[in-house]
This record gives C-alpha cells, sequence and structure tokens, in this order.
C-alpha cells in the first residue's frame, strides 16, 4: 500500500514540477534519508540500479554532496552514510 501512495504522489505532482524543483525534493528527501526516506524525485534511467547510479553521477545530481554517498542513495546500492 505504501508503495502505490508513493507512486500515485509522484505521478500526481511529479509531472508539473521542474527537473531542478524535482532535485530540490531529491535533497530534501536525501537529508532525512536516516529516517528512511528513499529517492522517489530523480528520474530512472535504464535497466539497472548501476544505470541509474552513472546517470545521476554524469547529471550531477548530487550538486554540493559527496557524489558517491548521494547516488548510491537515489541508486538504491550499497552503503551510504
Amino acid at each position: 500500500m505504501k508503495k502505490i501512495l508513493t507512486l500515485l504522489l509522484i505521478s500526481g505532482c511529479g509531472a508539473s514540477l521542474t527537473l531542478d524543483e524535482k532535485i530540490d525534493k531529491a535533497h530534501q528527501e536525501y537529508a532525512k534519508r536516516g529516517s528512511g526516506y528513499q529517492s522517489s524525485f530523480l528520474p530512472r534511467v535504464g535497466n539497472t540500479r548501476g544505470d541509474d547510479y552513472r546517470n545521476c553521477i554524469q547529471q550531477k545530481y548530487y550538486r554540493d554532496k559527496d557524489q558517491h554517498d548521494f547516488c548510491s542513495w537515489h541508486a538504491g546500492i550499497g552503503k551510504y552514510q
């Protein structure tokens, strides 16, 4: 049920957000990662989590954060702090 609600929220409000706004929202979620927040605003590309990780690095979604930590969190791989 939680996943369905998340998908509805993303599809309902995500379409009207610009990419910069989506990145801002993702950074707000990243700040709450210790409470279990996951990345839900950044685009998913390719077929694997590795594709998401590489795209995050290439597009510099991490901004001023540690690129490995932020992009690992976004892709849901490895350990992030």
